[in-house]
């Protein structure tokens, strides 16, 4: 499995021949993904036909054996907000996307026993830093990957570390996942 960042929400998730993109910024990167998810409905980008199976709202959907779960995340302004689950080749993913206030239990919920998190890790205008960090205390990833912003030392504090090593992607396969960890991997923007 492989985690790339591409700057603010923007997360590709590959293994194999599968690929699910999570907030994309363009269209260009629709070409042969398997699933499109929007963490904001309506998005900034729309459906192309050369893009994958397309999701932006609340629902549980099946495309070529990845499951992905959405839930409202309840919050006003800025469009309709959902937060995911994703189970993709046995790893199983939670999605917080944009959201601004600390979830509610259904959210939380379906987000328990995910192996990686993705969630605000910077601050305002997003989920604030210590509920970010009191989100994740709570469940228990093996793996935390914070979004929407470029400095976690803030976040880094609220776990007891000064800095994490930043990298552009995050390779692992299921098997290397130490359960309820917490391992925190900050990703940078690919590079283009």
């Amino acid at each position: 499995m492989i985690i790339t960042y591409q700057g603010d929400d923007y997360f590709k998730l590959q293994s194999g021949q599968f690929t699910v993109l999570i907030d994309p910024t363009n269209q260009r990167s629709f070409k042969g993904a398997t699933a499109i998810i929007n963490t904001v409905r309506p998005a900034g980008t729309q459906p192309s036909e050369e893009g994958g199976f397309w999701i932006d709202h609340q629902g549980e959907y099946e495309a070529q054996g990845i499951h992905i779960t959405g839930v409202s995340l309840e919050e006003k302004g800025g469009g309709e907000k959902t937060a995911y689950r994703i189970v993709f080749d046995d790893v199983i993913f939670g999605v917080l996307g944009y959201s601004a206030k600390e979830p509610e239990s259904k959210v939380q919920e379906l987000l328990q026993e995910c192996d990686v998190l993705l969630l605000p890790g910077s601050g305002k205008p997003f989920l604030p830093i210590e509920a970010a960090a009191k989100l994740a205390r709570q469940l228990e990833p093996s793996v935390i990957i914070p979004s929407l912003g470029e400095h976690y030392k803030a976040f880094l504090k609220e776990f007891g570390q000064e800095k994490a090593a930043s990298e552009e992607k995050f390779v692992f396969k299921k098997k290397d996942l130490s359960a309820k960890a917490m391992a925190i991997h900050p990703l940078v923007p690919k590079k283009s």
